[in-house]
């Protein structure tokens, strides 16, 4: 039965990893134009542009009238270009760095080409035939300076996307790194719970041996980031291993949400605070106690707190805590989650309380 749920567990898992590697490969490096504080800052660096062209510009004549006409000018290039994008960006075809750039580009030109038409048309009306202009030269000019300020965006573009993949990518590496480190500490506090066993329950042992090869198994075949639910398999793995060795003085009073929570978490996560729980809050009692473990949903975050009792003496705990875990739970959570994650640590009411606050995932409805 354990062996059965051990592989639907490492299935589970592949499938979270081919997923998050089609994610990754299916980005495309351009801004998402349709993204409101994208538009602003657009609209915010047009107009500085066109300020900073009339100023250059600027020979004769209404100074503010020329900000204004070229203000509307690249207005109209600047906003049209954006919506372009917007509505081109999620095709198939954007994929690819190459294409995106070209598509760009032309989209630019394009665009400027016919807004340049219909502004010469337009001041030539507004003069009564009377501008004077070269024509050829207003047009290779905008061209030429519409594809120099392309060019620059869309260098600035990639290079600021290939900066934030190789902060991902180094960021999934030291996760990695310190889900490595986790694992060894796990597996030999394990056997040491299996070895209290061997000689006086070797039926209880070999049993706790299956758990902790299906359970090692699994945390083997996790990702970075697991689902909560496989997250929480994975404790309860743990718990069935310890409650064999502890018995009944080991009660485990589970308290999840009502609520369908779509939230991922580094993997091994829970598991060494509830080991922490038993070590230091169940062992130390003759006649043992109960750990509490709620998981509600609070706004955009889920709370999962684990409560285990204390020593009313505290003289009388002289056991070494085991910091590594902890500061190793806490900067997998600030790498995982970019700061927004958070773990606390509390003692009150002779009970020690652990609090995680994981923003929960927004999963877009198709």
């Amino acid at each position: 039965m354990l062996a059965v749920r051990g592989k639907q567990i490492n299935t589970l898992m592949s499938n979270n990893r081919q997923n998050n590697l089609t994610t990754m490969s299916s980005g495309c490096y351009l801004p998402n134009f349709c993204k409101a504080d994208v538009f602003f800052r657009l609209l915010l660096v047009v107009e500085l542009i066109a300020i900073v062209f009339t100023l250059v510009s600027f020979d004769r004549g209404d100074f503010y009238l020329h900000v204004a006409m070229n203000s509307v000018l690249m207005l109209w290039v600047g906003l049209t270009n954006a919506a372009v994008l917007c509505w081109v960006s999620p095709m198939a075809v954007m994929r690819n760095v190459q294409n995106a750039t070209f598509i760009a580009v032309g989209i630019t030109l394009l665009i400027t080409l016919v807004v340049s038409l219909m502004g010469i048309i337009l001041v030539e009306k507004m003069r009564l035939g009377g501008g004077g202009h070269d024509t050829a030269f207003i047009l290779l000019r905008n061209l030429a300076i519409a594809a120099i300020l392309i060019g620059l965006a869309l260098r600035y573009f990639y290079l600021q996307y290939e900066s934030k993949i190789n902060l991902e990518i180094q960021g999934k590496a030291r996760l990695q790194a310190l889900q490595a480190r986790i694992r060894p500490h796990f597996l030999f506090n394990s056997m040491n719970t299996i070895a209290s066993l061997t000689h006086d329950q070797p039926d209880l042992a070999e049993q706790a041996i299956e758990n902790l090869s299906d359970l090692f198994r699994a945390s083997l075949a996790a990702e970075a980031s697991i689902p909560l639910q496989q997250e929480l398999e994975l404790a309860r793995r743990y718990i069935q291993i310890e409650s064999l060795r502890l018995g009944d003085r080991l009660t485990v009073n589970w308290m999840p949400s009502s609520d369908d929570i779509n939230v991922s978490l580094p993997a091994l996560t829970l598991q060494p605070l509830i080991e922490n729980a038993i070590y230091h809050g169940i062992e130390p009692l003759a006649e043992g106690g109960t750990i509490d473990i709620q998981i509600h949903r609070l706004g955009d975050f889920i709370e999962i707190v684990i409560s285990n009792p204390l020593l009313e003496d505290r003289t009388e705990q002289q056991r070494e805590g085991n910091n590594m875990a902890v500061e190793n739970i806490r900067e997998r959570l600030q790498i995982a989650y970019s700061g927004v994650a958070s773990m606390q640590q509390v003692e009150a009411d002779d009970r020690f309380t652990v609090t995680l606050k994981i923003p929960v995932l927004q999963v877009e409805t198709q």
